[in-house]
């Protein structure tokens, strides 16, 4: 899916991830989204992106393997669709995501890996097969992160088992 692609989730066919999380609307943009229940906020599903790369960014994210903060848009600026999609930093109407990430990890990681293969599925519906091999092995990638996330690589594995005090090396 290229970047001007519309995103899969104005296909009413398609059942895109989104994330639970609070917004709250000054106009016609958003000028809260939280992760947690905020003053005046209303709960809402935020979609995930259709990017490859925003997708590999939020699947760092939720592993703890970046510390880029999450920001929301509207998913269509110029229509009556007010539905908030996860973007990155300095796009037009963007609003950081208050709270704290390490919340929503798990979800995180689960429905970006649905959205991996959502697209993955899309691209095969079409009949793109090289895309849609791309798709899936983005998100066979991010589940062998996972698991290697959960084996970790200790200190005391890079240290041959002594203790190094705080040192990698």
């Amino acid at each position: 899916m290229d970047a001007t692609a519309p995103h899969p989730a104005l296909d009413p066919a398609i059942a895109w991830p989104t994330l639970a999380m609070w917004a709250r609307w000054e106009g016609e943009r958003p000028d809260l989204v939280s992760l947690a229940p905020a003053r005046d906020a209303t709960a809402d599903q935020v979609l995930l992106p259709c990017s490859p790369e925003l997708l590999i960014q939020l699947g760092k994210i939720s592993l703890g393997g970046s510390r880029a903060g999450l920001y929301a848009a509207r998913l269509a600026e110029a229509s009556a669709d007010r539905r908030l999609v996860l973007c990155r930093r300095g796009l037009e109407g963007a609003v950081r995501i208050s709270g704290a990430v390490s919340s929503i990890a798990e979800p995180l990681f689960g429905k970006t890996r649905a959205a991996m293969l959502a697209a993955g599925r899309e691209r095969r519906a079409v009949g793109n097969q090289d895309e849609a091999a791309q798709w899936s092995a983005m998100a066979r990638q991010l589940l062998i992160a996972k698991r290697a996330s959960r084996r970790g690589g200790s200190v005391r594995t890079v240290s041959g088992g002594l203790p190094t005090l705080g040192k990698h090396g």
